[in-house]
Formats: structure tokens, sequence, C-alpha cells
């Protein structure tokens, strides 16, 4: 069995037009590739078939991180330049770990206005993957001010405007603090969670938030020198031996 493997082994063609850009109208109708780890057998089956590989007993456990309106747009105090800001990861209080856009017009000390002055946020450290760590000034509720400000981070390749953003949500979503939704769980509906749970499936919940690594290009030729960013995660399972 080969154990290591390089860039190239990652490589595939993915043709644009196969890229979905509008979610599908349910969610559990979603195309699902199906393969016998025995045979080596493929099937293309939907989603909602995903019950019938499921057995009484087994344990399903979901993410149930939330994805914040990450994405807001700023200017700068002293030139009025444009600013793009994602939210990654909050620090400690009202710090911040971002990406931004144009990160070398960030520099520390440099003020950023959104929201006609809704919102401040001073850049006070640059990191070393190229972020920005930044403390926000407000009067109010922060997250009110960036429901009201932000926008859901969709993934590059989607260039379709999201109408809704609860379909970049999974439907169990319950703890704020993803830049990016755990897609694996997006095709799930309440209807079909329902019946998985009917037929003695466990369902069981974690929170682990989507940050810096989801976006982070893989740059190194050997997969092994790439360097993982960390994630924050809650594990509270009550039954962990399942």
């Amino acid at each position: 069995m080969k154990t290591n493997y390089t860039l190239e082994d990652f490589d595939y063609d993915l043709p644009h037009e196969l890229i979905a850009q509008t979610p599908i109208k349910d969610r559990d109708e979603s195309r699902l590739l199906v393969l016998d780890k025995k045979t080596g057998e493929m099937q293309d089956r939907h989603f909602y078939n995903i019950i019938d590989y499921l057995n009484p007993g087994d344990a399903l456990v979901m993410n149930d991180s939330k994805v914040m309106p990450a994405r807001i747009y700023g200017v700068k105090e002293d030139t009025g330049g444009h600013m793009e800001v994602l939210l990654l990861h909050n620090i400690e209080g009202d710090r911040w770990e971002t990406l931004m856009k144009p990160a070398k017009k960030a520099k520390v000390g440099t003020v950023i206005n959104f929201g006609d002055g809704q919102l401040k946020a001073v850049v006070t450290k640059e990191l070393d993957h190229g972020g920005r760590e930044i403390e926000f000034k407000y009067d109010g509720i922060f997250i009110e001010i960036l429901e009201r400000l932000g926008e859901t981070p969709l993934p590059p390749y989607i260039k379709e405007k999201l109408d809704d953003p609860n379909r970049y949500q999974t439907v169990y979503a319950r703890e704020m603090g993803s830049a990016a939704a755990p897609t694996a769980g997006l095709h799930w509906t309440k209807d079909l969670l329902k019946k998985v749970e009917d037929k003695g499936v466990h369902l069981v919940y974690l929170t682990l938030h989507v940050g810096l690594g989801t976006f982070r290009p893989v740059d190194e030729e050997n997969i092994e020198d790439h360097k993982m960013h960390s994630e924050f995660y809650v594990c509270q399972m009550k039954q962990p031996t399942r």
C-alpha cells in the first residue's frame, strides 16, 4: 500500500459545468456515490439512500457548528481604500484571527470602518500564515452587528449569489463559529435524520469550527510537509464507547 503521497496524486479533472452553483430544492435528492469495498463496484444513488447503509446500533457523529456571516467589507479610515475581511477564529473577547484582501495594505495600526462606522477594527498583529489579528470596537451586541453587515462566505468555486443563507447551514447547526460549512452534512434533512434515528442509529453531536485549514491551499509537493492549521472543537459525548 502506498504511504508517501505527493500533490500530483491528488490531481483530477473536474469540469466547471459539473460544479453545482445553486443548491438542489430537496437536500437529500443530491447524488450519492457508493463504493463496495469488497468488490470495488460503484453505484450512483441519492443521498436519501444512505439509510440503507446504516444499521441499528451504529453511531452517526454530526458536527453542529454554524457558519458565521464571516465576510465583511469595509474601508480604511486613513485612505478610504476598500478592504475585505474574513473572520476565522475568535481569539478572545473582541480579538479575531482573520484573512484580509489586500493583506499588504493592512499594516499594524490600520483602522477599518464597516457599515458607516457601526463597527471598527484595528489591525494589531501580522500572522505567520499571512492573516491579521484585529480587535473590534463597537456599541451594542457584536453578533447582531455582524448579522447586519456580514455575508455568508461561500467557497471560491461558487459564483452565484446565495439567496437563502440557511442553505449553507446544516439543518442541525447550533453553535456559531465556523468560517465555512461542514459541507458533508448539508444533504441531511430533518425527516431523513428522524428515519435514521427510528431505525436505531444513535445520533451524536460534537462541535468543530471550520477555519483557515479549509481555505489554505496545499503548496508543498510532499503532503507530509503541509502544516495544518488548528481548529476549535468541543466533544461532550455522553456515551463515548459507541
